[in-house]
């Protein structure tokens, strides 16, 4: 029994030194969530009615790992994109870990209650809802890795897909530049929650040159990419930094459009703030989803639009190579 127990000692000890990450139980208390319900407004679109959930530590979706043999190392929160947490977000948080960084990621539909798979989310919700889930969930997430002391607190950075790069963006108007060192939006448009009017912490807009999703055509570029103000949903719904969608949504300027991208991007150089755009060949929409895919997608029950997705293993290096120059690691 002894040497039994000295064997499962050691091996345990093995395992920890030569695990890539090690994953930890969240060290937490169960926070009561709001009711969320799923209501429709046609045929194959939902919206979500109530205040969402605040991010739950206990919530079987969360992955909070740190790499092996690290101290207090500094953390990346990851805010996936509008089908959930999936491929995109698990294979980016893995090459963060590579560099020595935490990761934090999970599902904020799932906090909600919600378990229906990837292709409704994906497809069938309206972006307002999803993003203001996923930003309720987001901003507690950074709550809570304050008090943690296995991470840097000093040391957060942000990454966001898609949907998760708008919510990634108004995060980036409602933290402390004393924790948080850099927010990296990957694929950001203006329907939603919209956009910040003010950034407190440098914001680094990503987008491949081939990414065209949500494109009525071909060519109409996810950063020039505009719609109609009526999709943000009502005011009485925001809870995110006052920004685009306070002046764009169902109930005020209903039928005009929303700023693009990159007016928004020009507005914010003016005014002064740390922002920059990195761009990539050979990348659509979501460099970490796997090769690029020219496919389209429908929306609800007829809304076809372009959706290319994936980049080349040369455009995802290049971010990694972008990123640790920014970090500081070369």
């Amino acid at each position: 029994m002894h040497y039994t127990m000295k064997f499962l000692q050691i091996f345990l000890v093995w395992c920890a030194l030569n695990s890539s990450a090690i994953s930890f139980a969240a060290d937490c208390e169960k926070y009561p969530s709001p009711v969320t319900e799923l209501v429709e407004l046609k045929p194959k679109m939902y919206a979500v009615k109530g205040m969402p959930a605040d991010f739950d530590p206990c919530n079987a979706s969360v992955e909070f790992k740190i790499p092996s043999q690290s101290i207090k190392p500094p953390l990346v929160i990851i805010s996936h994109g509008g089908a959930g947490l999936g491929d995109a977000e698990r294979n980016i948080a893995g090459e963060f870990r590579k560099l020595g960084f935490a990761t934090l990621i999970f599902d904020a539909y799932k906090m909600n209650g919600f378990q229906q798979n990837w292709q409704f989310w994906a497809t069938q919700v309206t972006n307002e809802s999803r993003q203001r889930m996923n930003y309720k969930a987001t901003l507690g997430a950074y709550q809570w890795a304050l008090n943690n002391e296995k991470v840097d607190a000093s040391r957060i950075y942000f990454h966001g897909l898609s949907n998760g790069a708008n919510v990634v963006v108004n995060i980036a108007g409602a933290v402390d530049p004393a924790h948080v060192k850099g927010v990296f939006a990957e694929g950001t448009m203006m329907s939603g929650i919209g956009v910040p009017d003010r950034l407190n912490v440098p914001v680094r807009l990503i987008f491949g040159k081939l990414d065209n999703y949500g494109g009525r055509q071909q060519d109409e570029w996810r950063w020039l990419l505009k719609e109609e103000c009526i999709v943000n949903g009502k005011s009485q719904n925001f809870i995110q930094p006052t920004g685009s969608a306070q002046r764009c949504n169902t109930d005020i300027n209903s039928q005009a459009l929303t700023e693009s991208p990159m007016e928004w991007y020009e507005l914010q150089k003016q005014m002064g703030a740390d922002i920059e755009v990195w761009w990539y060949e050979n990348a659509a929409h979501g460099m970490f989803l796997g090769p690029v895919n020219k496919q389209t997608r429908t929306w609800g029950a007829n809304n076809t639009r372009y959706a290319w997705t994936g980049a080349g293993s040369n455009a995802r290096e290049k971010f990694l190579d972008d990123f640790r120059q920014y970090v500081g690691l070369k």
